[in-house]
């Protein structure tokens, strides 16, 4: 590299930079351009390149900081070693895009994207992947039409020039005429756009056997193109339904609540407003569990458009009701320009801000959203200068919320929200008592018809207050109208009731976790019922769609099901079993073997306990624990012959323990237990591999001298034959017996039985014991 002697560089020029960078939010452009033209500089790397051309930009210079890429980089790239010098020109290619990007310099974008493409159509040696993806490639194909074009060109040479997406080709050219479809449109070049869009269409079409894809793929061509082709629909919804076909129901209602939103906005792009909405019942079902992914940011807009003012004020509340931190921004800017309007009427509008004011949190992301507000127009109204206050200072929230609350009052004065909202604000401003809560919440949410999670849990909450723990749970059951407020509802509930009944005396304490568990089954019940209702019929709440959701739903109510009377197993396993079809995860494989274990179905526990294993070791489950289940599956084995499969299990529980960094010193009780129990049913069938491992672990039976791994040392013993020592167990296991502890007075009552037995005179040589009689 051609080197000044005089010009600051290296580590000196890196140290030079962290000042000018520190200092730069504290200095005027002139004084930054003046230390940069103090000395000659000269960066010698591609990262000092990219700070320094910045510093000059940011300086006003772009002069100088086209050089620093130009000449700098020159050298950098003559001092390289030739497999280097590529991937360098590309990068210093990127740089001079973005300085003329930035000074619209469409000629030198157009030179440059040139030399891009022309380095791409030549053989690489490096991974081009990440290069495609840079955010220049999506600012310039935001330009003029022919950069944009251009652009599309370059990303997709770069595309072509990574072998690794040899299986994405079809994608990619997908991806390339999507692209150019969407600028055409962008610059009122329609037919164009119909035709690119096609080629889209046709090349993910006649993708062959070789290329990756699916129906994502299908989705994402028909999320960008359907308002360029509306009338071709059909296109997206019939492989998206043939690839679907052999999907769960509910999968299956997920994928059609997503054809529904390209059939909604094909008919919104073909002046269909009505149409459009109309679709909305089953476009609009929310996909998250959280209620999110719910088509608002086409709703809303739409129910704007066709003047249903007071619908789309509903809307809007019920995403700042539910959602909270996540609502939409566009719904807040959408209250707020409500708000300015001064023929407005809809109350909903000011109840949103009620809303809002629930929280600190809630109130900052629903301010977040909103431009700044002109308070010195004279149609400012109080509401809009409690808001302008707000933005500034969140401490003045409480005012917020009472001049929202006024003008929710002065535009609908018996409405239920306005009760339903202002009674929790007042119980916790200390304002009224938790009865009058309670009276006020129950008699809004029968005016209202609120079935929703938050107005029962309050209501809930309020009768705790007011009447105590378990005069709460006898009350009447909250109806509860979806699977999601139904989830939430049974699973809001659980901390705040033990809670309290954890500070009742024991029998009451009993009775108020009973009361809480049937409470939960009941609304759990009640969220199973509605959901499958909507997979059966394929219309219901907004809130039933979600498979995932109602995959939760399925393995909380089969918990309940397992440990909460009456017991029901074959119906947990029902119910596990269903939501691995709908959304799979760990905690349904887990549920399953422990109802098989508890059922003793020794086939049963075994296929369960590999389908636990396998899927928790291709996706991960941080609650795994092999100690939990090793020993019923050793059992299962051993009581079936099939005593060969205990090595298998014992080979994965020995590298599960490496695995986690665990010692055998630092094991546990329970994880001791189960090892002694392996080796137990290796006794009959490999002696030596039992011998072996308890050998291995005797030691820290010794050490952690408990009674329970005392105890299944005793069976091993006795397993073996080893009749002394298994004596010599007995009695460490009955010295640390307990007399008062439940668990304690079984295990002695068994050991007293095995001793006894091990210290029975032995039968004469060659007499039958009598069930031999008939051998």
């Amino acid at each position: 590299m051609a080197h000044n002697s005089s010009a600051i560089t290296g580590i000196e020029l890196e140290q030079f930079m962290d000042r000018l960078e520190a200092q730069q939010q504290e200095q005027e452009t002139d004084a930054l351009l003046a230390q940069l033209q103090a000395q000659p500089l000269q960066a010698d790397s591609l990262a000092s390149i990219d700070r320094l051309h910045t510093l000059w930009m940011q300086a006003g210079d772009s002069a100088a900081a086209r050089a620093v890429i130009d000449q700098d980089g020159d050298a950098l790239v003559q001092a390289a070693p030739e497999p280097a010098r590529a991937e360098l020109m590309m990068n210093l290619a990127i740089l001079r895009l973005r300085v003329a990007n930035y000074l619209d310099d469409e000629p030198t974008l157009i030179e440059v994207l040139g030399q891009l493409e022309q380095m791409a159509t030549q053989t690489l040696d490096f991974n081009v992947e990440h290069y495609r993806r840079y955010r220049i490639f999506d600012d310039l194909e935001r330009a003029s039409c022919e950069i944009a074009l251009k652009t599309i060109e370059v990303r997709y040479a770069l595309t072509l020039g990574n072998p690794a997406r040899a299986a994405l080709r079809a994608w990619d050219a997908a991806d390339q005429y999507q692209r150019r479809a969407r600028v055409l449109a962008h610059h009122d070049r329609n037919e164009e756009a119909r035709s690119a869009a096609l080629e889209a269409v046709n090349a993910v079409r006649t993708a062959g056997p070789d290329q990756d894809i699916d129906e994502g793929d299908w989705l994402w061509l028909g999320n960008s193109l359907i308002e360029i082709i509306p009338l071709r629909l059909a296109l997206f919804e019939q492989p998206i339904a043939q690839l679907t076909a052999g999907r769960s129901l509910p999968q299956r209602r997920e994928w059609e609540v997503r054809t529904a939103r390209l059939a909604a906005r094909a008919l919104h792009a073909q002046g269909d407003l009505a149409g459009a909405l109309n679709i909305c019942n089953a476009a609009a079902l929310s996909l998250d569990s959280d209620g999110g992914n719910n088509f608002i940011e086409y709703e809303l807009p739409w129910l704007m458009e066709a003047g249903r003012i007071d619908e789309a004020g509903f809307r809007a509340f019920i995403d700042v009701y539910d959602r909270q931190t996540e609502l939409w921004p566009a719904t807040a800017r959408l209250v707020l320009d409500r708000l300015q309007d001064p023929d407005e009427r809809s109350a909903w509008w000011p109840i949103c801000v009620m809303r809002a004011c629930i929280t600190e949190e809630v109130l900052q992301s629903f301010l977040q959203a909103l431009p700044s507000i002109e308070t010195s127009e004279s149609a400012t109204t109080p509401l809009l200068a409690a808001l302008s206050l707000a933005m500034e200072d969140l401490q003045a929230g409480d005012a917020l919320y009472t001049e929202a609350r006024a003008e929710a009052v002065r535009r609908a004065p018996d409405h239920p929200w306005i009760t339903r909202l202002a009674a929790v604000h007042d119980a916790e401003h200390g304002l009224i008592d938790a009865a009058t809560e309670a009276s006020l919440l129950q008699n809004a949410i029968q005016a209202g018809r609120m079935q929703d999670n938050r107005s029962a849990f309050s209501l809930f909450a309020a009768r705790i207050n007011s009447q105590g723990i378990i005069e709460a749970l006898k009350a009447p059951k909250p109806v509860l109208s979806c699977g999601k407020h139904a989830y939430n509802y049974a699973l809001g509930i659980e901390d705040l009731a033990e809670a309290e009944a954890d500070k009742l005396p024991p029998d009451a304490r009993d009775q108020a976790y009973s009361l809480l568990r049937e409470a939960q089954r009941d609304a759990y019940e009640q969220g199973q019922a509605h959901m499958e209702r909507y997979f059966a019929s394929g219309s219901g709440h907004p809130y039933d769609a979600c498979a995932h959701l109602y995959s939760m739903l399925c393995n909380n109510l089969a918990i309940n099901y397992r440990y909460y009377n009456p017991i029901r197993y074959e119906d947990a396993i029902e119910l596990h079993t269903r939501g691995i079809a709908a959304s799979p995860f760990a905690e349904h494989y887990n549920g399953l073997l422990s109802a098989r274990i508890s059922l003793e179905d020794l086939p049963g526990i075994i296929d369960a306990a590999e389908q636990l294993w396998h899927y928790s070791a291709e996706f991960g489950y941080s609650r795994h624990n092999p100690d939990e289940y090793v020993a019923s599956v050793a059992y299962a084995l051993y009581k079936l012959d099939r005593d060969n499969e205990i090595l298998i299990w014992l080979e994965r529980l020995l590298k599960w323990q490496e695995e986690q960094g665990v010692s055998d010193q630092q094991l546990d009780s329970s994880a001791l237990f189960a090892r002694i129990q392996v080796a137990r049913y290796l006794a009959h069938a490999h002696p030596d591999n039992a011998d072996s491992l308890w050998q291995r672990y005797q030691p820290a039976v010794l050490s952690l001298n408990e009674v329970s791994v005392m105890s299944a040392s005793v069976d091993f013993l006795k397993a073996r034959g080893r009749a002394a020592e298994a004596i010599d167990y007995c009695a460490r296991t009955l010295a640390l017996c307990a007399p008062d502890d439940d668990y304690d007075i079984r295990c002695r009552a068994r050991i007293e039985q095995i001793l006894s037995e091990l210290q029975a005179p032995a039968q004469p040589a060659g007499k039958k014991n009598w069930w031999q009689i008939w051998k």
